[in-house]
């Protein structure tokens, strides 16, 4: 995955608000002063895109449907999707959560080895 993100143009890469969250959780979390810089460097690094009104709405609904179908989704893998979605960008995860919602283009880096 970090040849992935070596070989693209950092105007070609952003991340979510929430991923930017549960990245600084992990750090925390850990309490690795050296993690927390990894952290830092990165997110300094590449656009972090907001959780807007239009990935609430899109979230909310994804969310309803996919319980409704008994998928269950993690509230936070719902607004990473919803934010993707919303912006018609393609999400790279390895989540299997992620690969099940309907209409998101998703790439798993880590299979492309």
């Amino acid at each position: 995955m970090v040849r992935h993100i070596q070989k693209a143009e950092p105007s070609d890469l952003a991340i979510s608000a929430v991923t930017a969250m549960e990245l600084r959780y992990g750090a925390s979390r850990r309490q690795s002063p050296k993690l927390t810089a990894a952290v830092d460097a990165f997110l300094k690094g590449i656009t972090i895109l907001p959780f807007e009104a239009e990935s609430a709405e899109r979230a909310g609904v994804l969310r309803a449907r996919m319980e409704a179908k008994g998928l269950g989704i993690a509230l936070a893998d719902c607004q990473i999707a919803a934010t993707a979605l919303a912006g018609g960008l393609t999400l790279v995860s390895s989540d299997v959560a992620l690969h099940r919602v309907p209409g998101l283009k998703v790439v798993d880096w880590r299979a492309a080895r």
